[in-house]
This record gives structure tokens, sequence and C-alpha cells, in this order.
């Protein structure tokens, strides 16, 4: 059971349902669609103008070969979802933006995390285009992964830090990130 107050609860959102659970761990990270993998070959635009020395540098994305972690996730993530399926809510100076189960898959295919920082999942945002991820490319400890903090313009390994050893640790400190 989710026990965490936070002292600002924007907005709380409808429990996950055990339906909607269990729809979204059977869906959340299966393999790319041929209808996904379409989508977000469309998105693909080259950004520099004909006349750049660049233009012809630019190599779109291939989400063919891209992959969601397939690590489960921890059971106080999952105890949150029964108790507010997304929601935003604030700590201290630190503010979430979780996402729910129905967009949870849609918001790591639009940023491209499979692309970017395979292995890990965006769960939540600060309000600021940072991402709340979960780092799966390693097994659980303590039924948790470690929670990275990286921003939208700059998704990378080498551009995260490390903010939390747990869910509840993330949830449950006060001081800012950034």
């Amino acid at each position: 059971m989710w026990s965490i107050q936070f002292e600002q609860p924007f907005v709380i959102s409808q429990e996950a349902t055990d339906e909607q659970i269990a729809n979204f761990l059977k869906t959340w990270n299966i393999k790319l669609s041929e209808q996904e993998i379409h989508e977000i070959k469309q998105r693909q635009v080259n950004p520099f103008p004909k006349s750049s020395p660049f233009y012809d540098q630019y190599k779109p994305l291939d989400p063919v070969g891209w992959h969601l972690p397939q690590g489960q996730f921890p059971d106080s993530y999952m105890e949150f979802l029964k108790y507010s399926n997304g929601g935003e809510f604030q700590n201290g100076e630190r503010y979430f933006q979780f996402f729910n189960t129905e967009d949870f898959r849609e918001m790591n295919l639009a940023y491209e995390l499979p692309e970017y920082m395979p292995g890990t999942v965006s769960f939540a945002m600060d309000g600021c285009g940072n991402h709340y991820m979960f780092d799966m490319r390693e097994e659980k400890r303590n039924n948790e992964y470690p929670v990275l903090f990286a921003h939208s313009g700059s998704l990378g390994y080498d551009e995260c830090e490390q903010v939390a050893h747990s869910f509840i640790e993330l949830c449950t400190e006060k001081w800012a990130l950034y």
C-alpha cells in the first residue's frame, strides 16, 4: 500500500485498476509495432537547410532495432499506480509529473529513449523538461532500480545523473535536482 504523503498533491488521478495494471504490464515493453515504427520514422526530419554542409550528413534514427527494457517494475512503483495512475505532486522543491499507464509507452517512444538511453525507462518528468527514469540495465537491488535524471534535450548516459537508489527515496527527498 502506498504510504507516502506528498506535500502538494496537485493532480491525484484515479487509482489504476487491476485490469489497467495487467494490461500495462503486458504491453509497455513489447516489440514495436509496424505502426509505431512507421510513426517514428515519419517524425524524422532533417533539421539542416539544403544549403548547409551538414544536410547530407544527417541520418534519421531507425527504430526497427529499438527495445524497451524487460525488467519488472519495483513494487513501490506499482503501489504508487494503485494510489494514483499518474498525476502531479510536489515534495519540497521536487516536482513530479507521473505518466499514467496509458501514456507510459508512448512517452518513452516519443522521447526516443530506446535510442538515446537503452535500458532505461522514463516514468515521470519534473515540469522543466527533465525525466525521472528507472535504470534497468542491471538487476534490481532490494527490489528497486536506481533512478536517473536527464534533460529531454540532452538524453544520454554521459549527461544524466543518478539521483536516488529507489523510487521511494526519490519521492521522499525534498531538495531540488537542478
